[in-house]
């Protein structure tokens, strides 16, 4: 289960990146997801907006997209984007630190990945709870 990370402009100098990844392992374990890679982008508010106008028609910044591959024969999962400046304001209305709300916002991506959404109150709930659970085994 490789974990791809890219950062063209060196966001992710300010987490810990041994700890995020094997973070993400956790996650993925606890999940059962297996014989399945993942590519995670740590990309600017400017490249996330253009992005989430692309493929969603929202003309703003977000915090965490992902796409999933849906190729039989490919091991790649699909590929979750954060935006690191939108992270950083989560962590200061979240009161987290920068690792934990990449963490969470990966969990959130994978979540996503696997069918899991938020469009209704109780379909949130449920992805929510799972995602603070999974988040609270591998910390």
């Amino acid at each position: 289960m490789p974990i791809n990370i890219y950062d063209s402009n060196f966001y992710t100098k300010k987490i810990n990146k041994s700890i995020f990844n094997s973070r993400i392992l956790k996650s993925m374990k606890y999940l059962k997801i297996n014989n399945k890679s993942l590519d995670i982008s740590f990309i600017s508010q400017y490249m996330m907006k253009k992005i989430n106008y692309k493929y969603r028609k929202i003309n703003k910044s977000t915090d965490v997209l992902s796409f999933f591959y849906d190729y039989s024969d490919s091991v790649l999962m699909g590929e979750i984007f954060i935006s690191i400046k939108d992270a950083e304001k989560n962590c200061n209305k979240n009161n987290n630190t920068l690792l934990d709300e990449c963490s969470i916002l990966t969990i959130h991506g994978i979540l996503h990945l696997l069918g899991y959404d938020h469009d209704t109150k109780k379909k949130e709930q449920s992805m929510f709870d799972l995602q603070e659970k999974i988040y609270k085994k591998v910390i």
